[in-house]
């Protein structure tokens, strides 16, 4: 019931395959490799972390296989490993390698020492803690990617060693080690000491092989098997701590007693010091100066926030990473030409791969989304009235040569470049794919781009104050039933609120004024007014996942929280809003809640209605 694990450490190879090495056995790669994916370049290429494995195909070098090495069969000798001609032990392609991370690239980093990878991820808590294990063990000189069938038998057992500190530990792990000092410096052996000892505090137990002294004389108990080697022994000779098998070794001076007799000198000699007991939550303790891996590359501003101009018409690099192949003048010269036929809200350029012309009036929508992330072709995609154009007259009219035409193009099948459609609601979406700038300088082209900014923008004209756009938005033609409907969620999101609360508040509302307004105007929220006062008294936000938020306006201080209490999942008070939120049914408490309703319609009329 004391052990949940049993972990063997042995001295037995990582793998025979260069692919194994201290970075991937720890664990540690994989957060190197999603630092690296969150650098500005990497986000520019569209390169997610497992670009940067050397196993996978995309970032690696194809001709070793991400090895770095290509084997050679010697058929009647062992294989050898012979540097890429290729990469040259970079193990990467060249676009992988022009991320890099301060400086080194991910092969860089692969091959320093790691006390110096240490010092680079220095400020990335999740990174740091694992590579300070490894140095605590006595790694620091090795490289972070030295291939596993170059590691002596004793450094493999230290990496082991190592990715096991690095896990979460529950205290109750039981580790078996073979004799790990074996080829040690004195020094290391040190650190290996002082790396058994943080295992034993977290609570685990560590049960240790071995002949070096220096180890025995630490141990908190000791089983010697003897009394002679080989077949001269397999039985228990003394038990203890150091002190007392030494002991034995003076009680029973006729018995073959070696280790309590070689340990006598070395406990006299000492010197005896307290060890510092291993203090988790100090090594796991935040530095001035440390970075969440989310926070790393957002100091840097993206091509495209720091310059959307220069980035959808110069530099132009699809989402893949490779260039695009269209003009980039051919979008400044259709976005020029319709800011000059109509008013319209400033051109939106700081996206990675649309560039949107909005309404005058934002909450109108957007008259032009321009897709520049594809490599052949700039997508136009315009809203305009329906039934504005016909798709077959269009695409005669504009007679746009299909994409194969084009020199690079030919293995593009895409025949019509013009199509029309009709979804449901008030627009018409007319999309127009374009590859030289010449396309949108021909006079068809600019007759159609009037035609579609005067739509667009007589849709979107107020007749008697509301806009033909404004009158067709489903909640102000469906009402509650908008707000009761699955629509208005973010894409694949449900609510989790039970959608018969609604319902049940504005009968209540009712009950108290039945002389309600209720404005079903916003897409997300309902509003509820009282006769003759201008501010709205409650106000439902239908649209939050979670639950259905309802603010009431109260007098300022005449309600507190405690008088909601058993109504509702929670309830916050803000100055002169009472905020509800409501997930089930049975939160809604009608006996208490209508009386309060009743007060606060009051308290509303006397303090707001003057």
């Amino acid at each position: 019931e004391q052990i949940d694990n049993l972990i063997r450490v042995d001295q037995a190879p990582l793998g025979n395959s260069p692919r194994s090495n201290p970075a991937t056995d720890t664990g540690v790669f994989d957060l190197i490799r999603e630092l690296f994916s969150r650098m500005p370049e990497s986000k520019v290429r569209g390169y997610p972390p497992r670009r940067f494995s050397f196993n996978q195909k995309g970032g690696r070098c194809e001709a070793c296989e991400g090895n770095g090495q290509k084997k050679i069969e010697m058929h009647f000798l062992p294989d050898v490993w012979v540097e890429c001609d290729t990469c040259h032990g970079a193990r990467y392609n060249p676009e992988t390698l022009a991320v890099v991370y301060r400086g080194k690239s991910i092969s860089d980093v692969l091959n320093l020492p790691i006390d110096d990878a240490l010092e680079l991820f220095g400020n990335i808590p999740k990174i740091r803690v694992i590579l300070q294990t490894l140095s605590d063990v006595g790694l620091g000189y090795m490289q972070l990617g030295q291939p596993a069938p170059t590691m002596s038998g004793g450094e493999a057992q230290r990496v082991k060693l190592a990715a096991e500190l690095a896990r979460p530990s529950t205290g109750k792990t039981l580790y078996l080690l073979d004799e790990p000092t074996t080829g040690l410096h004195f020094d290391d052996v040190q650190k290996l000491l002082n790396v058994l000892h943080r295992l034993a505090d977290l609570g685990n137990t560590v049960l240790v092989v071995e002949h070096n002294l220096d180890v025995i004389k630490t141990a908190d108990w000791i089983i010697d098997m003897g009394p002679e080697a080989g077949t001269g022994g397999g039985e228990v000779v003394a038990v203890g701590t150091p002190e007392t098998v030494v002991e034995y070794a003076e009680a029973y001076p006729e018995h073959p007693l070696h280790t309590s007799r070689a340990l006598a000198p070395v406990l006299k000699v000492g010197p005896f010091a307290a060890r510092e007991r291993y203090d988790a939550k100090k090594a796991l303790a935040k530095k001035l100066g440390d970075l969440s891996l989310d926070e790393v590359g957002k100091e840097q501003k993206l091509p495209w926030e720091a310059n959307g101009i220069l980035w959808h018409t110069r530099d132009r690099i699809t989402t893949k990473g490779s260039p695009c192949k269209w003009d980039g003048s051919a979008l400044l010269e259709a976005i020029t030409a319709i800011e000059a036929l109509g008013e319209f809200s400033d051109t939106v350029w700081e996206h990675r791969s649309i560039v949107e012309i909005p309404a005058a009036k934002k909450s109108l929508g957007w008259f032009l989304h321009a897709m520049t992330g594809h490599e052949a072709y700039l997508k136009l995609v315009f809203r305009v009235a329906r039934n504005t154009f016909k798709q077959a007259a269009l695409a005669e009219a504009l007679a746009l040569r299909p994409l194969s035409d084009y020199p690079g193009h030919e293995g593009y099948a895409r025949d019509h470049r013009v199509e029309v459609n009709n979804p449901r609601g008030p627009w018409q979406e007319v999309v127009v794919t374009i590859v030289k700038t010449a396309e949108v300088q021909e006079p068809p082209f600019r007759e159609f781009l009037k035609r579609a900014v005067e739509s667009f923008l007589g849709a979107t004209a107020k007749s008697d104050g509301v806009s033909a756009v404004d009158a067709a938005m489903p909640w102000k033609i469906n009402g509650e039933q908008w707000h009761l409907g699955d629509k208005g969620f973010p894409p694949g999101k449900k609510p989790k609120w039970d959608r018969s609360l609604l319902p049940k508040w504005l009968a209540m509302l009712k009950e108290v004024e039945p002389d309600l307004d209720v404005k079903y105007d916003v897409r997300d929220a309902i509003t509820v007014r009282v006769p003759e006062i201008g501010r709205f008294w409650v106000r439902f936000k239908t649209k939050e996942i979670a639950a259905l938020e309802v603010w009431i306006t109260a007098p300022p201080g005449r309600f507190n929280a405690a008088r909601f209490d058993g109504i509702g999942a929670s309830c916050e008070v803000e100055s002169d809003t009472i905020k509800l939120h409501l997930a089930l049914a049975e939160q809604l408490n009608p006996a208490k809640l209508l009386p309060l309703l009743k007060e606060l319609r009051k308290g509303f009329a006397a303090h707001f209605g003057e």
